[in-house]
């Protein structure tokens, strides 16, 4: 079971989010720790689980990865199905989301490529994954609105 996040954790959680190159002194004056406390109460969430890793987000069109699409794969369900499929798509670069999901589709990725030629030559190798039978892809024209998890996200206030 993990522990309940308070509003000092959740506080924390969301400038980290905002910023991942927060310092400690900042943390600790934004909720009223002192820099030690603050430093153990960031520890703590690292230890639990609750923050998982640091990394930059990346401009699309900076990293040639402009056209993104949403693909449902369609296969026949088992685990060693699954299993040959999981260890394919992570072999794949442009694949940055594998969800598996409940209705007539089994999975949905998100993937990220340089454009339409580059997204038909990926999903022509997703496509020669022996237990996929089918796919249907959805060009993402414009987004909208992306961010990433942040505390409040499932329970918001």
């Amino acid at each position: 079971m993990r522990r309940q996040l308070d509003d000092i954790d959740r506080t924390i959680l969301r400038m980290m989010t905002a910023d991942g190159r927060q310092t400690v002194r900042a943390l600790a004056r934004a909720v009223g720790l002192s820099e030690p406390s603050a430093r153990d109460r960031l520890q703590r969430l690292e230890r639990d689980g609750v923050i998982t890793g640091y990394r930059a987000d990346l401009d699309p069109p900076s990293v040639d990865a402009t056209t993104a699409a949403f693909v449902a794969l369609r296969f026949d369900p088992g685990e060693a199905a699954r299993a040959v499929i999981n260890e394919r798509l992570a072999l794949e670069p442009c694949v940055l989301e594998v969800h598996e999901v409940a209705g007539d589709d089994c999975y949905w990725l998100k993937v990220r490529v340089s454009g339409t030629d580059a997204l038909a030559e990926a999903l022509d190798r997703i496509r020669a994954i022996p237990p996929v039978h089918s796919t249907s892809t959805t060009i993402v024209l414009r987004t909208v609105l992306e961010r990433p998890l942040g505390p409040d996200t499932a329970h918001p206030r």
